[in-house]
């Protein structure tokens, strides 16, 4: 089968009440690129801890590429 790929040109989402983001390591994807995970979440549900609200994966064959850099530091 098949991998299917959305693709959206142009979006913008709001999150509010974010506890916590995590941003990973940058990562081989298995198939000759990279991948880096930003994971955000909210308001903690009962014991079971923060909740995963959004989770975004980006790609690109070149490691630089994926790169982060705010007005402090880079990661």
């Amino acid at each position: 089968m098949a991998k299917s790929t959305i693709t959206t040109v142009s979006q913008k989402i709001a999150l509010d009440q974010v506890r916590d983001v995590q941003v990973s390591d940058i990562v081989a994807d298995g198939a000759g690129g990279f991948v880096r995970s930003m994971k955000f979440f909210g308001e903690p549900s009962a014991s079971a801890g923060p909740a995963l609200v959004l989770e975004v994966l980006i790609q690109s064959e070149a490691r630089a590429d994926l790169d982060i850099t705010t007005p402090a530091l880079t990661f």
